[in-house]
């Protein structure tokens, strides 16, 4: 299962993996770090069975390439956009660099997106730089190679130690998704069956985040190495953030495809089916 970095993004699968659902399913799970641009082409040579930066293969779908998203778990992004001390807006943005994963990654767009928003031009007034996961983003931060990026906002205790400046909350400023598992289209055809169980273990996951708090803020505390003063305030982001049918809200995936239809330069709007398969979230009806 292959993610970016350890982050809020990917909880429900830790906390599938810490409490036995995946082991419950007959499923031995191994989380390995992969960088962001490369996850598509690992689901197709079979080096990653699934994918937990779906959005990340929205693109890859529409293009041609096989492979769909089949679960989602929030339905709004959760990182801050987090800057240098003497930028506090959006607008002081312009002209400035800021550091994302990948170009066409969820970073790269959520930042896009808040740019957009407040007026100024992604393409013209900023310039992006694709530097890895959040920690590597930190760093660049911290060194001076980038003014500005979008954090997990499991990084705000970090941040606010540093005197960095939290900007903005994008969840409250753009509806898109964040996480989720992406497989080949291969493994749909030819081993339905383990995505079945891999989806209905993480949903239990999905399902004792939201009703199991006071376990989850322990898992959290020492997966996402928060401290106690912090961890609440994380958790109410992520709550507030999940889905209620392990698919994706149509506000947040039509926004997605709207997106990805521009960069595209496509004439046509884009089926949902082109990039995601929901008949596996359909069968969680009987685990709430």
């Amino acid at each position: 299962m292959g993610l970016s970095g350890v982050g809020l993004y990917e909880l429900p699968s830790e906390i599938a993996k810490r409490k036995g659902f995946y082991a419950q399913e007959g499923l031995e799970v191994r989380k390995v770090a992969v960088r962001v641009g490369i996850q598509v082409a690992a689901l197709l040579a079979r080096e990653l069975d699934y994918s937990t930066v779906a959005s990340t293969t929205a693109v890859a779908s529409v293009q041609g390439l096989p492979v769909k998203t089949v679960m989602g778990w929030f339905d709004r992004p959760l990182h801050m956009l987090v800057a240098r001390p003497q930028i506090k807006t959006i607008a002081d943005l312009k002209g400035k660099r800021i550091a994302v994963s990948a170009l066409g990654s969820p970073p790269h767009i959520l930042a896009s997106e808040a740019l957009r928003k407040s007026g100024l031009n992604p393409d013209k007034d900023a310039t992006f730089l694709a530097l890895g996961g959040s920690s590597d983003r930190l760093t660049g931060l911290m060194g001076g190679t980038v003014d500005a990026t979008p954090l997990d906002i499991a990084y705000i205790e970090k941040t606010e130690q540093l005197g960095l400046s939290n900007v903005v909350y994008l969840g409250d400023v753009v509806d898109l998704r964040l996480g989720g598992l992406a497989v080949a289209t291969e493994k749909i055809e030819k081993n339905p069956d383990q995505i079945r169980r891999v989806v209905r273990a993480t949903w239990k996951g999905i399902v004792f985040l939201r009703n199991n708090k006071q376990e989850t803020l322990l898992i959290m505390q020492d997966y996402l190495k928060l401290s106690p003063t912090h961890v609440d305030r994380v958790y109410q982001y992520a709550v507030k953030s999940l889905t209620d049918d392990g698919a994706v809200a149509k506000v947040s995936l039509d926004n997605e495809l709207r997106l990805v239809k521009e960069r595209l330069r496509l004439k046509e709007d884009i089926p949902v089916d082109k990039v995601a398969d929901w008949r596996f979230t359909k069968e969680l009806s009987t685990i709430r």
